[in-house]
């Protein structure tokens, strides 16, 4: 909103000095400085107007009961994106104590990841508050550490909120595969239907 206000102001500075510069040398400059003049006066007048129209709008986007119109707004709100993983495969928490050869304390698989959490399909295994460390292991084989701490337990769900956020370039790769995989996925199901 601030950016939409600055950008109005800005424009509007920008029409009043070319109106007033236009008012005292609009004759008496050539063709092309009359161009430049009515040019700069249109696109300063249309900027201004989408940006009025914008400052507008803007307040009206919630209904009065605060419900965002176009969809959830905890969700559009999240500073992270997700992958949810609906259908295998889903990526493995493997938890490990001690050396990272060592054999896995616990796995159990992961519902949804994001840069700053994950969600694991268990529950009574961890108490909120609790640090978790172990390793998260995509179907593509790609894995990263896992740093965290219980934020939610429901009756199926452990949330994690790590303290070192996931690299985005791995979610945004993992996200390429799975994408791809359920895009094979329905099409092999529309073979078997034909």
């Amino acid at each position: 909103m601030k950016a939409h206000l600055l950008t109005f102001l800005l424009s509007l500075a920008i029409i009043l000095t070319t109106w007033s510069l236009r008012g005292a040398s609009y004759f008496r400059t050539t063709a092309h400085g009359r161009y430049y003049f009515t040019t700069t006066l249109l696109i300063s007048t249309m900027l201004a107007l989408i940006t009025l129209w914008r400052l507008i709008r803007r307040p009206w986007s919630r209904t009065a009961d605060g419900v965002h119109r176009h969809g959830d707004l905890a969700a559009e709100n999240r500073q992270a994106y997700r992958i949810h993983y609906e259908t295998p495969p889903t990526p493995v928490f493997v938890q490990k104590i001690g050396d990272p050869q060592s054999a896995p304390v616990f796995t159990c698989p992961v519902l949804d990841v994001s840069e700053d959490g994950i969600c694991l399909a268990s529950s009574g295994v961890y108490g909120k508050g609790q640090s978790v460390l172990g390793e998260i292991i995509f179907d593509s084989g790609r894995s990263a550490p896992i740093n965290g701490v219980v934020v939610r337990e429901t009756t199926d769900v452990t949330v994690l909120k790590l303290h070192c956020a996931l690299s985005p370039s791995l979610l945004m790769a993992e996200q390429r595969d799975y994408i791809a995989l359920q895009k094979i996925k329905g099409l092999d199901r529309r073979s078997v239907r034909c």
